[in-house]
Order: structure tokens, then sequence, then C-alpha cells
């Protein structure tokens, strides 16, 4: 039977916890897919500057011999302060690709692990009010603490604007909420359509 957490008018419902299957999470899988999505969130902009960019003159900085130093180079050189960067970092691509089976594997399992675990809940409606206040004290009444995504089928610009100001709380689409931000979050609060998203997503539509 599902436990159900009933305050004034906030209904949150736990899912039942073979909601997404009984088989456990690949562990290597979730650490790849996990580790693409925060490397795909790189810009790969970083760029360093050679000797040919760095402002100087490239005139002699003192005479060859005589003076009891090394033989000069120019200002710019990567040895000297203020210099060109030899092999620095330049803009690149760091994209990498995982095949949409694996995708849609690790989505299922840590789903599965966050039904087993109790953390992700199930509501009847988010509500009309458009106000921080009024999403506060919702949030307050379910009992949940941490980091709280809430996912819908298609998040009504009064759930979106209610919930951006409130650390911690994320609004999500079913149809393109990744492993990444469901593993981040401490709890799901999902609607009855997106959980059947959810599902249809991970390949384990009800039967």
């Amino acid at each position: 039977m599902a436990a159900t957490r009933r305050k004034a008018a906030a209904v949150v419902t736990l899912v039942p916890a073979d909601t997404f299957g009984t088989a456990a999470a690949n562990p290597e899988l979730l650490h790849r897919t996990l580790t693409v999505h925060a490397q795909n969130a790189r810009q790969g902009t970083q760029d360093s500057r050679t000797r040919g960019q760095v402002r100087g003159s490239g005139i002699k900085l003192f005479r060859q011999k005589g003076t009891g130093h090394a033989r000069p180079g120019a200002a710019g050189a990567v040895h000297r302060r203020g210099g060109g960067i030899a092999f620095g970092p330049k803009p690149r691509t760091v994209e990498r690709r995982i095949a949409r089976n694996e995708r849609r594997a690790a989505l299922r399992g840590v789903l599965a692990a966050m039904a087993r675990a109790g953390r992700l809940h199930q509501t009847e409606s988010w509500g009309d009010s458009a106000k921080t206040k009024d999403r506060a004290a919702w949030l307050a009444r379910t009992g949940l603490a941490g980091r709280v995504t809430l996912v819908d089928v298609e998040p009504s610009p009064a759930l979106q604007r209610s919930a951006r100001n409130i650390p911690g709380i994320r609004v999500a689409r079913a149809d393109t909420i990744a492993a990444y931000d469901v593993a981040v979050a401490d709890h799901l609060i999902v609607t009855a359509a997106a959980l059947t998203a959810l599902q249809e997503r991970g390949g384990h539509g009800s039967q």
C-alpha cells in the first residue's frame, strides 16, 4: 500500500518501488553516463596565448655577451614572466556521445533506484499560484527537504515562475530530463502524466 503524506492542500504519494522494474542498475553504465553528461556541459572555450600573441617587443632584451647573464631572447618567450604559454589549452570540442539505448537504460536504472529508496513521489496538482511564497509553503507541506526536482510533461509558466527563486528547487520536463538530473536530486515529484512519460522513455511502460 502506497504511503501518503497529506497536509492541507498538498498531496504527495510515494511511487511504488517496482514502477521501473526490480533489476539493479549497472554501476559502470551509470558512471559513464553521468561523466559524459558533465563533460558535455563544458564550453571548451579555454584559451591561452602563445609567445606570438602576448604583448611585448621581439627585440633582443640586452646584448649577447659581457653581462654575465644567460643569452637573452624575446620578452614573450615562454620561459619569461609574462611570456606566452607553451602547449597551453586552446578552444576545442569536448562533446562525447553515448548510445541511445544506454541513455535509456541509465535513466531507467536511476529512476528505479529513486523509487526503491522512497525518493520518487507523485502529486495530483501543482496548484494555480505563481507566487514563490505559495510554492515554498506547498513544498513545506510535502515534508521533503534538500534538492527537489518537479517534473511535468509541460510545466506551466506559473509553476516555473513560482519555483525558480527557491534554492535547491528545479523544474524539468519529462521528455528531456536526463539521468544526471535525476541522480543529483534528493527527491523527484512527478505528475501522473509525467510518470507515464518517464516509463515510456525508460522502456518500462505500464502493462
